[in-house]
Parts: C-alpha cells; structure tokens; sequence
C-alpha cells in the first residue's frame, strides 16, 4: 500500500520505502512476541527435560536458521557441562533430548585440576561469566581453546563459522545450562553471521528456557524429598521393628513389580489396562506408606512372639512362680508327714494329685505353658481347662503369696487361635490401618499423587465387603488397592521374620491365597495373573528362604475358585 506524502515523487517513494520498512520491522517484531509467547506457554506447561530441551532447540534453529546447535545442562553436582542435545542438518547429526542418547561426547570440567574456574573454553568462560560470546568466525579467536572444535570438524569435514553461545540463566541468576548455535544461514543457505536481532531473540529464548527448567527442577527436587520422606517413615517404622521395617519394604517392592508386570501384559489381562509414569509413582509411594500408622503402634504389640511377651516375655516370671512353689513343697515334704503333706497338695495344688506325683505334675506343667505361649496351634478346650486348673493355685504360706499367673498373664495364655494376640491387641494392630489414612489424609499431596492415601489404607479392605476399616466392597475398590492387598498378604504369608509365626511354604501361600479368592477377599484377575506371570517364583528367589520355595500346581490352585 502506497501513500501521498508530498507531490515531490522522490521525496514520496522515500517516506514509502520508511514506512514499508517499519510497517515490516514491526510485523516482524509482532511475529517474535507471538513466537515467544508461545514458547513460553509450551515450556511452561511442558514437564519433560527431555522435550524442554527439544523445544529450545527447534525454536532457536527456526528463527536462526543455524545448521547446527548443542545443549549443555550443569551436572548435578555443578562441576561438568553435559551433552544434552547435539544437532548438525549437513551432517544429519541428531542425538540427546527425546531421541538417541549421546554416547560419543565426554562432559567438559567446569573447573580445572586445582579447583579454579575454567576461563579457556568458548562454553566455560559462557557458564563462569553468564554472559553471551558470538563469534563471525570462531577460528580467528586468539582468546578460546578450539581445539576441540576443530578437530569435530577436521574429522566431518565440516566448517564452524559463525557461533553464538548463551547461557541458561533462571530468575535467581543460576547458569543451569549453556546453548550454542552455529552457521546462522540466510534465505540462500549462506552462512552469515547471527544479527543482533538473533541475540536479543535467543537471550529472551534462552531466559524462558531457563525459567522452565528452573521450575523443573524444583518439582523434581521436591518429589525426591517426598519419596525421601516416605523411605525415612519406612525406616523408622524399621527402628522401630524390624519385622515391620522389613516388610514394608518387600511390600513396596512387590507391589511395583506387580504394576510394571501389569503393564506388560496381554490385551486380555485387565482390559489392556496400563499404568502411565505418574501412576507407578502413585501407587509406588503407596505401597511405601501402606503400613505407617504403625509408627504408633506400641512395639510389645508389633514385635509380640509370644502370648505373654510386653516389654519382655513374662513366661520367665511364670517358671520362676513354679520354681518359687516347688522349693516350698520340697520344703513342706521334709517338715510333713505324708498325710499332712498330702492333705496340704489337695487343699493348695490339686484335689486329684497324689503326693508322690505333684513334682512331675509341676514339671509337666512347665512345659505345656512354655509351648502354649508361643502360640503356634489352635488351644483344645481341655487346654484351656487346664489353665484354668493352675489359674486355682493361688494361695498363702508364712505370709507370702504363691500363684502361678496374673489375670493378664491369663488371658493372654487363653488366647484360643493362633497367633499370640489378645482381642484387644488384635485391634490395636488393626487400628494401624484407620490412623495410616488419618495420617494421610493430612498431608496435601500432589495432584498426580492424590490417591495414595486411599490406595495405602485399603490394602486390608476385602471385594466382598468384610476386610476393614470401611467395609469397603469390589465397586469400591479400584485395582491399585487391590495389587497392595495381594502384595501384602503374600508377604505375611512368606515371610520368615515374623516374631508371632513361622513362614508357609510358596505352595502353602498360594493355596491360602486361592481360598481368599473363593471367598472373595482377594482379586481372582489378579493372584491369576501373579501366578501366570511367574511373579511369584521371581519374588520367591529373591526374598524367600530356599527350603520354603517348593512345587506348585498352578492349575489344582485355579480350580479351587474356577466358579468365582
């Protein structure tokens, strides 16, 4: 579009030409806000270094038409520039970022050998100075080491002209990185040198860049402080008991062993269901925290091996009481004649003991409480009867007391199933599992991690709706929940650190766990798939004893719960 400016035709084509150059000046500047602020809507939004990397690249090269560009990232420990992105389209050199990974190039120290800061190289001085270096032709620098890069060339017959470094500065001033652009070309393919207008463009690139991987770090820092935090709450748990400490651990190990066996999985397992990135961590840091509502739970009753352990195991109390009264009755025995004696062991010990008897009587006695406090079998209705015999010992002799047990000491030998818990105890271990969400519920989670408090507090839940604390049933219960419940049942069943029982064989395990599924407790897709898989024979070699891990008929355990 032509204007009249003044009917002096020179005078009129010049103040045109102006503003064609202005009006194109702008389009253009107007094309490079748009493109900024796109780019910074992408980095913003993108959460992947990876394809972070690949956008600062492909950005700088459409605006520069450089033929070549490489990306250094800082090492974590700040002491090397590492290759990140190499890019070359003369030599259809591609690597690093989302493709290929880079396996020729070696990190270049940031430093040299006596800790000073390397100032000889063209991306060190960048890094130190955090300031821009551009070169028309990089070979006449007398200030840089180039060898590197001409050697790069010599062997790819290929020529670094003019070169543009920049460093990767955050909001706080921090290099994160440098990007440097080589062979700007024009519309002809010629190299020429990188404008102005070039530097001021990749400068603004190179700031939202850095903004973007700043901000990428610190989410990535602050997830490695949470699963840090989950592990240390393990840990503790493991001070704490190292029965529980244990087995925390292998549960959090099977049940991500069980989630990536899931995700490679035929089309007819689960749908085709596959766990994205953020939901393995999810459910990863599940299982983590699956038991931490122990960390309240008193350690008598976590560690508790036997029926009168607390603090310690008071069967030594209890043999000291039977020593206590057979020393008083060898003592009786010397001071009475047989009948008084007699007539004392009926009126004190037992009314159907015969004197000569009440001293193997006591030694028996010894015995079958020993073996009862362990707790390994189901306790006989004559057991019980027995005990409450004894509980009759309970008398005065010179002023001191003979007994054989506290109430509590009582109840806990009465314990009819097994296993060594009272039912008061029992729910105090079942109340691990409510305070676990409680504890959970409390923490403010990231949004991609959102379930884990549910996931970590249902793995004693059941599909038919009798496990607890909630009483949740199948429709309640998604697949997460239930790859935990498998894990954790399979390894109480296995494991051979438990204070309270001893461990079942891998056969023993999956018979126990193939009747779960019959009664609808446990998930029939998935003890299918985890026997199917050979998960269990991999987890078997890895944390099971050797003498544990025998046969087993896989096809006899299905049809225990074919009809489910």
């Amino acid at each position: 579009m032509k204007y009249d400016f003044s009917p002096n035709q020179n005078v009129n084509k010049m103040l045109n030409n102006v503003v064609q150059n202005i009006t194109h000046l702008a389009e253009e500047q107007l094309l490079h806000i748009k493109r900024l602020t796109r780019i910074g809507e992408s980095l913003s939004s993108e959460t992947d270094l990876d394809k972070i990397f690949d956008m600062i690249l492909e950005e700088g090269i459409e605006f520069t038409l450089a033929d070549a560009a490489t990306i250094y990232k800082v090492s974590e420990d700040g002491l090397f520039l590492e290759f990140e992105i190499v890019y070359n389209a003369t030599l259809n050199l591609r690597q690093g970022g989302s493709r290929n990974p880079i396996t020729w190039a070696k990190s270049i120290p940031l430093y040299t050998p006596e800790g000073e800061p390397s100032l000889s190289y063209i991306v060190t001085s960048v890094y130190h100075k955090k300031s821009s270096l551009s070169f028309d032709d990089v070979y006449e620098t007398k200030d840089y080491n180039i060898c590197g890069t001409i050697d790069f060339d010599t062997k790819s017959n290929y020529r670094c002209k003019s070169m543009l470094t920049i460093p990767l500065k955050n909001h706080e001033d921090e290099v994160l990185g440098v990007i440097q652009f080589i062979n700007a070309m024009d519309a002809d393919k010629n190299i020429v040198s990188f404008t102005d207008e070039h530097k001021t463009m990749l400068s603004s690139l190179a700031s939202q860049a850095a903004i973007a991987l700043s901000n990428r770090k610190l989410i990535q820092s602050l997830e490695t402080l949470l699963n840090q935090f989950v592990r240390s709450i393990a840990t503790a748990i493991e001070r704490k008991s190292k029965y529980s400490g244990a087995h925390i651990s292998r549960v959090a190990t099977l049940t991500e062993l069980f989630a990536d066996k899931i995700n490679q999985a035929d089309e007819h397992y689960f749908g085709g269901r596959r766990f994205n990135e953020n939901e393995l961590k999810e459910l990863s840091m599940a299982g983590w925290m699956h038991d931490v509502g122990k960390i309240v739970t008193p350690e008598y009753v976590m560690d508790k091996s036997t029926k009168l352990e607390t603090i310690f195991d008071r069967i030594e109390m209890v043999q000291l009481r039977f020593e206590k009264l057979e020393l008083l009755l060898k003592l009786l025995q010397t001071q009475m004649n047989d009948v008084e004696f007699a007539a004392y062991i009926k009126e004190h010990i037992d009314a159907e003991i015969e004197p000569g008897s009440v001293f193997s009587f006591i030694a028996e006695a010894i015995v079958f409480v020993t073996k009862l406090n362990f707790g390994e079998e189901f306790v006989a209705e004559e057991d019980l009867n027995r005990i409450e015999k004894l509980c009759n010992i309970d008398f005065e002799h010179d002023g001191l007391r003979f007994f054989l047990f506290t109430d509590n000491e009582k109840k806990n030998l009465m314990i009819k199933g097994r296993g060594t818990f009272t039912g008061e105890e029992y729910q105090v271990m079942k109340d691990h599992v409510s305070i676990t969400l409680e504890m959970l519920s409390q923490l403010t989670f990231p949004k991609k991690f959102k379930n884990v408090a549910f996931y970590a507090s249902t793995h004693h839940e059941a599909l038919n709706g009798k496990g607890y604390p909630r009483g949740l049933n199948a429709e309640q219960l998604p697949l997460q929940s239930r790859i935990i419940a498998v894990a954790d049942i399979f390894e109480a069943l296995t494991a051979a650190d438990r204070p309270y029982k001893k461990p079942k064989s891998l056969s023993e395990s999956l018979d126990i766990m193939a009747t779960m599924v019959k009664i609808g407790h446990l998930d029939k897709d998935l003890v299918d798939y985890f026997m199917d898989s050979g998960l269990y024979l991999e987890y078997a070699h890895r944390f099971m004893q050797p003498e544990f891990i025998d046969e087993v008929n896989i096809e006899a355990l299905k049809s225990k719960y074919a009809a489910v």
